[in-house]
């Protein structure tokens, strides 16, 4: 009896948190350093946060990683293995066979708002909202906006099936697209592929629910930083600007090149005569113009969650120059951005940790108990947190899991051809292992994990 008292006397000492996690694709500490003067909201966001390198696993790959944060676990263990497998089919939600923070709360009744997440189709029953990654590319640009949602899967692209309806009507259309500042962007990429209208969904949508809905916890995930980098990266670095300034011809060299190599490689927006030092002027804008979006986002999840809710801003990888195309390509590196502010961080400047520890420490921070078999830990070095007994594991039993049940469907081949164009597949729906540097080293285990930096626990 006076055992279970101090526990309760423990836990009221230390409530949960309520934790939003903003996640921005392929966001770099060195763009946020080179454009702060252009991002107010984040120089905002970072006074008084806490602000660490995280290391991320191999391959750097979106739907590994983004699950990862969001289960604890790695690949071999949540059984998202990248875009598509080795006979080119699409992974999907359905293959995730471990709980998701949402998950867990959803067992305890507590609600979450969840808006984009990588692998939510089809959209599971969650306490709360979920807005699936699939949402966007299951509603043609074309639809009349004054006309419901008509798709055979509309029922699994959201949670609850209302929310579609609520979502169409949020959808940015071209008009809309074309006025915003990036509609220079929109305009050359074409709206319904270029990344700004799913992520002015996602946070029009988040925007709208987490106000209305008692949670706990909110997950919105954005990709344009990732997708506008693969292709701009370099002629936003000003190395690579020097180079094509003084070599006029250079880039087209650097894409004859890649053409040569690639014959079936769909070439970027740019198109195969590449770029001189009068066409880089506008090639350069891409990468710190969508930076300046993200700040505006920013801005806006800040007012909407306000200052008692902890926010996290992190992101899957870095960015860089492609070491094998270097004037033609950006690449992932595997140091990412993790940094939060709010009544439970330890607000410093040069921490480090790594993206195992995300959901140990969400859970923690939101009064659950992660899993013993988790490979992260806890940061109760960054968080004030009241760290509960672990379970022994989250990974779902066989009987649990819908193996395949998402196959196909709800925009795949949309999101398709924009994996083939920036060459995350191939045209026969294969995965490109080369992507992003991706690839494992040498003496790493499954899961692409090597040595932890010294002094982590």
């Amino acid at each position: 009896m006076v055992a279970l008292l101090a526990l309760f006397a423990c836990d009221a000492a230390a409530p949960s948190a309520r934790v939003v996690v903003l996640g921005m694709d392929g966001l770099e500490y060195t763009a946020l350093d080179r454009y702060a003067e252009d991002l107010p909201n984040f120089a905002r966001f970072f006074e008084g946060a806490l602000r660490a390198d995280m290391e991320v696993t191999r391959p750097i790959m979106s739907p590994i990683l983004w699950t990862t944060m969001a289960s604890g676990y790695g690949v071999d263990q949540h059984g998202v293995g990248g875009w598509t497998n080795g006979q080119g089919r699409s992974f999907t939600g359905a293959d995730v066979r471990t709980e998701r923070v949402w998950d867990a709360l959803s067992g305890e009744g507590r609600e979450s708002v969840v808006s984009g997440w990588l692998m939510t189709w089809p959209a599971p029953a969650i306490e709360g909202a979920l807005l699936s990654d699939r949402f966007v590319w299951s509603v043609p640009m074309s639809r009349d906006p004054s006309q419901p949602v008509h798709s055979d899967h509309r029922e699994v692209t959201t949670f609850p099936d209302g929310l579609a309806t609520l979502a169409a009507g949020l959808l940015p259309t071209e008009a809309e697209l074309r006025a915003m500042p990036l509609g220079y962007q929109v305009e050359k990429y074409g709206a319904p592929s270029h990344p700004l209208r799913r992520d002015e969904l996602h946070v029009r949508v988040f925007e709208a629910l987490w106000p209305e809905q008692n949670a706990d916890f909110g997950a919105l995930y954005l990709n344009g930083a990732d997708q506008v980098s693969h292709i701009y990266w370099p002629f936003a670095d000003p190395d690579i600007q020097g180079l094509i300034r003084a070599d006029p011809a250079a880039h087209k060299r650097a894409v004859d090149e890649v053409i040569a190599r690639f014959p079936s490689r769909p070439m970027p927006v740019y198109g195969e005569q590449g770029l001189d030092a009068s066409g880089l002027a506008e090639a350069s804008r891409w990468v710190p113009d969508y930076y300046r979006y993200l700040d505006s986002v920013l801005g806006r999840v800040m007012d909407t969650v306000g200052p008692d809710v902890t926010l996290i801003v992190c992101s899957d990888h870095g960015f860089q120059v492609s070491q094998s195309k270097p004037l033609v390509d950006g690449q992932h590196h595997e140091i990412a951005v993790f940094a939060a502010r709010g009544p439970r961080v330890k607000a410093q400047v040069g921490a480090t940790m790594h993206v195992y520890d995300v959901a140990p420490t969400l859970y923690a921070l939101l009064g659950l108990p992660s899993a013993a078999d988790m490979p992260g830990r806890v940061r109760d070095d960054l968080f004030e947190l009241n760290v509960r007994e672990p379970v022994a594991s989250r990974v779902l039993e066989r009987a649990q899991i819908e193996v395949g049940a998402g196959e196909g469907g709800a925009g795949d081949d949309a999101l398709r051809e924009q994996l083939e164009a920036l060459g995350y597949i191939d045209e026969e729906g294969r995965p490109q292992t080369a992507i992003g540097e991706s690839r494992k080293r040498p003496g790493e285990g499954p899961s692409g994990r090597g040595p932890r930096k010294p002094g982590a626990r």
